[in-house]
């Protein structure tokens, strides 16, 4: 029978721990993270705002959504957070030196809870980095880890990366031009799925999907001139940015876009079209919706770096392209793959399968915790080998 733990999950400031949210990665990894350790039968502790849904054992809400209206809004009543994040990108302070009011009141409240409640093999889980460092410093658990790390700026001992790209950009990065060690207690995880989320669909329809952020390093410009070169649709679904404008996208005939998709419009999209393009010119550390669209037995045609290099089997759930021309052949071939393979090769990335991932992650750390004398001192750490 697998071990029972207390996790302190630290949500986000500048949203609330909710499926409304789930356009936002940070926010849908929260979620799906208590639901999959609540399933697991955990205690899960949650950090974060007003109007935090995920399933938890127990909510903190550490700051309110007037809180989250006066640091981010522009006084839009029609949504919760004061602007309308159906047609912009999200608004939050991470990369700013000065944090807004909100940002200070989640740091004070996660601390003083934590500090008041935990007990010393506790698990401190941290899902954004550096940001929320200053909870880890105040908190001193030693089983803190970041669970879920697609983006530079993690810093605690114990790391579970997306891709095996963004665990080693992360070792070179933090050791340039060194020789160096990793760590046996890291590991690779790859982001999680409720695969009732995105259900298989055999038959597919006449068009191809673009999903993600209106800007150019996703690659929306790569997708409209291939899908031109052949004469086929494209439909584009997400949050515009000030890079593509709608005139932008009039400019092209073929191409129709649908905004905002929520959870079931996003799988109804994906469950039908002939393949999803995932051609991001940066790299990508993991890159939700490539793994979305495979669970629903949708090929991808992606670039040939970055997290698709761990993820896409070329030739057979997907196409990795170096150029134009491999986009537009990946195109054209595409329907030569077979959707029940495609979605066989993504169960890697459903919640009961990468559950077990962090099963066994978070038993070998316990196994550390308990080595130390703090721990009980047992033969429980590297040394130890089951009978």
């Amino acid at each position: 029978m697998s071990k029972k733990y207390r996790f302190h999950i630290l949500g986000l400031c500048h949203l609330p721990t909710s499926e409304e949210y789930m356009a936002c990665a940070f926010t849908q990894k929260n979620v799906k993270l208590c639901k999959m350790l609540m399933d697991a039968g955990h205690e899960v502790w949650l950090y974060g705002a007003e109007g935090s849904t995920a399933p938890c054992t127990k909510l903190i809400q550490t700051h309110t959504l007037e809180d989250i209206r006066e640091a981010w809004g522009e006084g839009d009543n029609r949504y919760d957070i004061g602007y309308d994040w159906h047609n912009q990108q999200f608004r939050h302070d991470i990369n700013k030196t000065e944090k807004a009011l909100a940002t200070l009141k989640f740091y004070a409240s996660a601390i003083t809870t934590i500090n008041k409640r935990k007990k010393p093999d506790d698990f401190l889980v941290v899902t954004q980095g550096m940001y929320q460092k200053p909870i880890v410093d105040a908190t001193e658990l030693f089983l803190t880890v970041e669970s879920g790390i697609g983006y530079r700026g993690s810093f605690v001992r114990f790391r579970s990366w997306e891709s095996s790209y963004i665990q080693n950009f992360t070792y070179g990065s933090e050791h340039p031009r060194q020789s160096i060690n990793g760590s046996y207690y890291d590991r690779v995880i790859p982001n999680y799925f409720d695969e009732k989320d995105f259900p298989f669909v055999e038959e597919k329809g006449d068009y191809f999907l673009f999903m993600g952020r209106m800007i150019h390093r996703k690659g929306v410009m790569t997708a409209i001139k291939a899908t031109e070169a052949i004469g086929a649709k494209l439909i584009l679904a997400g949050q515009l940015s000030d890079e593509i404008s709608l005139a932008t996208l009039k400019a092209y005939p073929h191409v129709e876009f649908v905004g905002f998709a929520d959870a079931k419009k996003r799988a109804k999209l994906m469950g039908k079209a002939k393949a999803v393009f995932c051609p991001s010119t940066y790299l990508e550390p993991f890159c939700g919706v490539h793994a979305e669209a495979m669970l629903c037995g949708t090929p991808v045609i992606t670039t040939n770096f970055g997290a698709f290099t761990d993820y896409v089997i070329d030739g057979l759930n997907g196409f990795k392209c170096d150029t134009l021309n491999d986009f537009v052949e990946a195109a054209r071939t595409v329907d030569q793959l077979f959707p029940a393979f495609v979605r066989e090769t993504a169960e890697q990335f459903t919640m009961k399968e990468v559950g077990k991932m962090y099963q066994k992650w978070f038993d070998d750390l316990y196994g550390v915790w308990e080595s130390t004398d703090e721990g009980g001192g047992k033969p429980h750490g590297w040394n130890y080998i089951k009978s």
